[in-house]
């Protein structure tokens, strides 16, 4: 238990902070003459916009996360190829999910939030930051320790991922995009990769329900097949490149360790070859 009580811990705040905070917006609604439906539709852009920023600042408290880890740099070549890797990756599970018919059960407040200066900020940039510092900071760190496996850790924290979102159609996209994105964080050991990566996909998705003409690209057409190949292809292609480069800075750092310590030694890394913070 005491392996995974950052986990807990995190998760249990998360769960009690948009909890109360929905219930504090929901009464404040209720009392300005809002039926619930009215007050559950027009106050979740600004419940989800506070809560997610108090979760921030409370795991920033507990020293779960610091403000530099958020602002670590890694070349820029890298972050490209990376954004590039995981938005197109992602891209095509969405198209892939669309020949099955999955339930959007918050459709209703997500367009509420279309539009507006909180549902943007709770949407594109407060949310994307909070659910990155909890899920590959936080979880999927702990859990790599805890089982002694990079992927275990990736595995977990991408199924909590999905699991918070809650919403069915989010629910299975969710998934695979955790596990996109914790694998750049175990490569890159940047949380600023994941997190930029994330902002930019829920801006893509804010713009296009705010002002998109609501024709989606099925799988079924062949323009949408074209793009599910053309996706598939420079993601695969972009996610070799990473590999290549990170085993290039491994080679480099093992030469340098050889040159300055001529006599063998022991790694003690828990996962050797990956970057992220151990």
């Amino acid at each position: 238990m005491e392996k995974i009580k950052r986990t807990l811990v995190s998760i249990g705040v998360f769960v009690a902070v948009q909890i109360v905070v929905t219930i504090i917006f929901l009464i404040a609604g209720m009392v300005q003459g809002m039926d619930m439906a009215t007050a559950v539709t027009q106050t979740m852009g600004k419940a989800l916009l506070v809560s997610d920023f108090l979760v921030i600042v409370i795991l920033l408290l507990l020293k779960y996360c610091h403000i530099k880890e958020l602002f670590k740099k890694v070349p820029f070549d890298v972050l490209l190829i990376s954004i590039v890797f995981a938005l197109c990756g992602m891209f095509a599970v969405e198209l892939l999910s669309s020949t099955v018919e999955i339930p959007n059960t918050l459709a209703e407040q997500f367009e509420a939030m279309a539009g507006t200066v909180s549902g943007f900020l709770g949407i594109c940039i407060v949310g994307p930051i909070m659910e990155e510092i909890i899920m590959r900071r936080v979880i999927l760190k702990e859990m790599a320790k805890a089982t002694k496996s990079m992927w275990w850790g990736i595995i977990i924290s991408s199924a909590l991922f999905a699991i918070i979102h809650i919403n069915p159609i989010q629910v299975v996209f969710a998934m695979p995009a955790g596990i996109f994105l914790g694998w750049l964080y175990c490569k890159t050991g940047s949380l600023l990769v994941p997190i930029c990566i994330h902002i930019i996909n829920n801006t893509i998705s804010f713009v296009t329900m705010s002002y998109g003409s609501g024709d989606e690209i099925s799988l079924n057409s062949t323009l949408g097949m074209i793009l599910f190949l053309s996706f598939v292809i420079v993601s695969i292609g972009t996610g070799i490149w990473i590999v290549r480069y990170y085993n290039k800075v491994k080679e480099q750092q093992q030469l340098q360790q050889a040159e300055a310590e001529p006599v063998e030694s022991t790694s003690t890394g828990t996962f050797q070859g990956d970057n992220y913070e151990k």
